[in-house]
This record gives structure tokens, C-alpha cells and sequence, in this order.
């Protein structure tokens, strides 16, 4: 997986995208080369494939190629422009310092991805250089600052408005259904296959899972407990053989440790968990959404500010 987890919030990257800079459109022949501009300063094509192949990176996806999405992400780049200039003309950040700490989140990357040449390739498969990205980084980075900057009067939410926040939003905050599984582990893939047709023959499966199974909870009966059908508390051969399977049944996968013969005992449906379990990602949602109509506002008012034009390209 290529999608890098950095110590970098992006919040301003995380806004733009989805904003809608104001401005006229123009068809000036000395401005031909530029996509747009802003006070003068162009947006070249260049400029906005590393903006697209960046954020793509980062994001671990990509995006549509279609007309309207990338009207959308040039009108991202401009914007974020309009706050980078103006993080820049109010000195909040020198370009030496905001490189530093793209450099940062360079080695960081690296660190996580194994090695210089790994992240290189896995750069290159954006069509991005260790250069670009650098490039794309730091700009980012003034990006943030600015961010920082207009949102950090934003008050804390309430516990008032976290609870209205809570009732209204109930559906993000339930937890993903579950299963109670039984496992049995043993050495080979012919054991595994003659206890699964035992199993399904109407054989007691912790019975089976206390004669054969080598894993520790087979004293028990096998018994796993209750696990979030997500993936994220069990290994991805489970992962795999539970995602097809409904109460009463069985099947086997081959694991790091073994083959395993794994059965359904129960399941449970999705539930919505209480407040006091989500206050604190409630309170991070709340303050994300605030934060976000500040930085909006405050981005729209720029652009009215800004002399902005748009090129026809054609």
C-alpha cells in the first residue's frame, strides 16, 4: 500500500479541493501558456499536474479525468495560490522554512516505505520525482499554515453542540457488525480438510477444536469471542474466509502459523455507539466542520480580492 500516514495535517489541501475560486475567464494570447492566473502569477500545466499527482499520492487514489473534475482541481490550485501568497505577504512562513519541513515528511515517508529507491519507484508510478514532490510538499505545507493561521480562533465545540452534533449524525458512529468465531489450528492442509467435513458432518466443533487444534485457546473450545467483521481485528486469511460466511457455517484458510478451520457461531448487527464511547471523535468531527466553514469563508472572501482569470484552453 502506497498511502503514506504523515505527522501533517493538510488541512489546507483538504479544503481547496473542494472549493470553487471566483474569477472571469479570458482568452489573452500572452497568457496562453497559463492555465489561469492569479495577481499575475500563472498557473501552468506543470504546476497543476504535480498539484493532481501530489495529492493523489498522498490520498492513495485517483481521481476522475473527466472535464468537471479537473475544472475543480484547477480551481483547487488557484485557491490554495490565493492562501499560499497570502501566508507569504504576511510573512507567516519563509519558502527555506516550509521546504525544511517537507524535506521532513520526506524522510518520514521513506522511513515508512523502506528506503530512498523504494519511495522513488513508488513516486514514479505518479509520475512524480523526488523533486516534484518536494515541490508539492512545501507548498503544502504554506498551505497549512495558513490554515492554522484563520482557523485557530475557532472555538471548541460544546458539550451541547457535541450531543446535537451526535444525535444528528448518529450513522457515522456505529460499529461495524460482528461475528463469534471458533478457530481450530492445525500443521496440515489434509487434517484441516478431514476435521472441516467432521465439523459440517455434525461433530461438536470445540470437541474438535480440544483433540486437534495446536493454538492455545483449543482448551477452550477454540473460541475467538466476538470480532469486528472490518478486518482490522482479524488477519486477512480470516478476514477473507469469514467475509463470505453466515451463522452455522465453516471453512478453512491457511494462515502464518498453519491451516485453520474457523466456524460462525453467531453474529451481530451493526449498533450505534453510546456518546460518552465517541465524545472525543465527536468532538474532532465537530471541530473539523467548524474549521472548515471558517477556512471556506475565509478563502472565498481572498479570492473576491484577488484579480483572478481563467484561459480557455481551446
Amino acid at each position: 500500500m502506497k498511502r503514506a500516514t504523515v505527522g501533517l495535517a493538510l488541512g489546507g489541501l483538504t479544503m481547496t479541493m473542494g472549493l470553487a475560486a471566483c474569477g472571469t475567464t479570458t482568452n489573452t494570447s500572452t497568457k496562453a501558456a497559463a492555465l489561469a492566473t492569479i495577481n499575475n502569477k500563472p498557473i501552468t500545466q506543470a504546476e497543476m499536474t504535480n498539484f493532481v499527482a501530489g495529492t493523489e499520492f498522498m490520498q492513495g487514489t485517483k481521481f476522475p479525468t473527466t472535464t468537471k473534475e479537473k475544472a475543480l482541481e484547477l480551481k483547487a490550485v488557484v485557491a490554495q495560490q490565493a492562501v499560499n501568497q497570502w501566508v507569504m505577504k504576511k510573512h507567516l512562513i519563509t519558502t527555506s522554512a516550509a521546504k525544511k519541513q517537507a524535506l521532513g515528511i520526506v524522510s518520514t515517508i521513506t522511513k515508512q516505505v523502506g528506503s530512498a529507491s523504494k519511495l522513488t519507484s513508488l513516486l514514479k508510478t505518479d509520475k512524480l520525482t523526488t523533486s516534484t514532490f518536494e515541490n508539492y510538499l512545501t507548498n503544502q505545507v504554506i498551505a497549512e499554515t495558513g490554515y492554522k493561521q484563520v482557523t485557530k480562533s475557532v472555538k471548541a465545540p460544546t458539550t451541547a453542540q457535541e450531543k446535537a452534533y451526535y444525535q444528528k449524525n448518529k450513522t457515522q458512529f456505529q460499529g461495524p457488525p460482528k461475528d463469534e468465531v471458533s478457530d481450530i489450528l492445525v500443521k496440515s492442509k489434509s487434517l484441516a480438510s478431514s476435521i472441516l467435513k467432521k465439523a459440517k458432518a455434525g461433530t461438536s466443533f470445540p470437541a474438535l477444536a480440544k483433540q486437534y487444534s495446536i493454538a492455545s485457546n483449543g482448551s477452550k473450545g477454540g473460541s475467538l469471542g466476538y470480532l469486528d467483521v472490518s478486518g482490522t481485528s482479524m488477519s486477512q486469511g480470516m478476514y477473507s474466509a469469514v467475509a463470505s460466511l453466515k451463522k452455522g457455517q465453516f471453512a478453512t484458510y491457511h494462515g502464518t502459523k498453519g491451516y485453520h478451520v474457523i466456524w460462525i457461531q453467531n453474529t451481530k448487527s451493526p449498533t450505534v455507539q453510546p456518546f460518552t464511547t465517541v465524545k472525543s471523535q465527536v468532538a474532532t468531527d465537530l471541530t473539523q466542520t467548524k474549521d472548515s466553514t471558517v477556512y471556506q469563508s475565509f478563502v472565498a472572501q481572498l479570492e473576491k480580492k484577488d484579480t483572478i482569470h481563467y484561459h480557455k484552453t481551446s
